[in-house]
């Protein structure tokens, strides 16, 4: 398999880089303000790529290489459909990133200088003052989903009691009732649009994010199109690749086990984005990161065979269970989600999540020296 090791180690390597790249630029670009504010309150791009999603690159490189040899060598049209799909996921990578394009515009996008220079306006506080206020309160609170009133009110329905009593606003500073910071908070993000439209007062990292965000786009639809369809494919895998099992299937499930972080994160960059910008929409927002968890379920069912019949059973149940109360309870877990890896997160956990995503590295080099497999029998031509 040397050439579907070499094809997929350079597209990780790209994928690896541009996420260290990413945040990198934003660190140096931000240093003179409070760059950690900027990495916590955005912690879905400038955290988990460049340390979960490196942990989940290596997590993925032996079944990203046994799913690229399966298609290349043993499956009918295999080349032409990989090929296909290979353009597919890029196209649609760079597609749903354009989507994924527009307003409300984050803080980052905005120059270090056109932030600083900032002073407020029009019953609104300065961009950055705002933004340091979100992360002193959500460090002290489990969640900022009390902060973020739904402002597209039915015109049909009467006005919700909650909509008509003061409660703290974080762009004016102040109490205000829903309609005024509503109009606070539109006030804010169109001031933070204004910078990112000026290409004079707009961040080196939104510069690059053109670059940078198809590339992430990319790599979180090959992992979820790898995961499916090496599930899909298991019975031909269990065929050819039988010696390579026990380490693919431990593979998928630390790489599954670093993606989950990412739909937390990207949900509490959504609550933050509703306390500062308004929120427009009752219930469940739906974002990209969704997927994640029913693709680490699905991923729970078909390669927990090797702990047994029982472990089997037992994991499958509590991945169903664990399901069952994150719908249930997922406003909840999104308010820990704020105050645990996004905006509200402390420096030790940040410290906490790099050493569990480096000990899973370990991990996944340890077993590769240390296991020891059969051969796989070669199947009559």
């Amino acid at each position: 398999m040397v050439g579907a090791r070499i094809f997929v180690a350079l597209c990780f390597v790209v994928l690896g880089v541009s996420f260290v790249a990413s945040t990198a630029l934003l660190i140096y670009e931000f240093q003179g303000i409070d760059w950690l504010t900027m990495v916590v309150a955005h912690s879905h791009l400038f955290f988990f790529f460049p340390v979960l999603g490196i942990l989940a690159l290596f997590a993925f490189y032996l079944p990203s290489v046994v799913f690229t040899h399966l298609y290349w060598t043993h499956l009918p049209y295999g080349k032409l459909r990989y090929l296909f799909g290979l353009v597919v996921v890029a196209l649609g990578s760079y597609g749903f990133a354009q989507y994924l394009d527009k307003p409300p515009r984050a803080i980052w996008e905005a120059s270090p200088s056109a932030l600083a220079a900032d002073r407020g306006a029009q019953g609104r506080v300065p961009i950055l003052d705002a933004l340091k206020d979100l992360r002193k309160e959500a460090q002290g609170r489990v969640g900022l989903s009390n902060f973020a009133r739904n402002c597209a009110l039915d015109p049909l329905m009467e006005v919700p009691d909650e909509f008509l009593k003061a409660r703290y606003c974080f762009p004016a500073k102040a109490h205000l009732k829903g309609a005024e910071c509503c109009q606070a908070q539109k006030r804010f993000e169109q001031s933070v649009g204004r910078l990112q439209a000026d290409p004079s007062q707009r961040s080196m990292s939104g510069t690059f994010d053109a670059v940078f965000l198809p590339l992430k786009v990319f790599f979180v639809l090959v992992v979820v199109a790898i995961g499916a369809l090496l599930a899909l494919w298991r019975d031909r895998i269990d065929q050819h690749y039988r010696e390579l099992m026990p380490r693919l299937e431990r593979g998928v499930m630390i790489g599954a086990l670093a993606m989950l972080f990412w739909p937390f994160m990207d949900y509490a960059y959504q609550q933050t984005s509703n306390a500062l910008f308004g929120r427009f929409n009752p219930g469940l927002q739906l974002r990209l990161s969704l997927v994640i968890a029913p693709w680490a379920l699905l991923l729970m069912f078909y390669f927990l065979r090797r702990f047994g019949k029982q472990g089997e059973m037992v994991g499958q149940i509590s991945g169903v269970v664990l399901a069952a109360v994150a719908v249930l309870r997922y406003e909840q877990l999104n308010d820990w989600g704020v105050r645990l890896l996004g905006i509200g997160a402390d420096q030790w956990f940040l410290a906490a999540l790099t050493a569990l995503a480096l000990g899973g590295l370990v991990a996944l080099l340890w077993l590769r020296r240390n296991s020891r497999y059969p051969k796989a029998e070669v199947p009559a031509a």
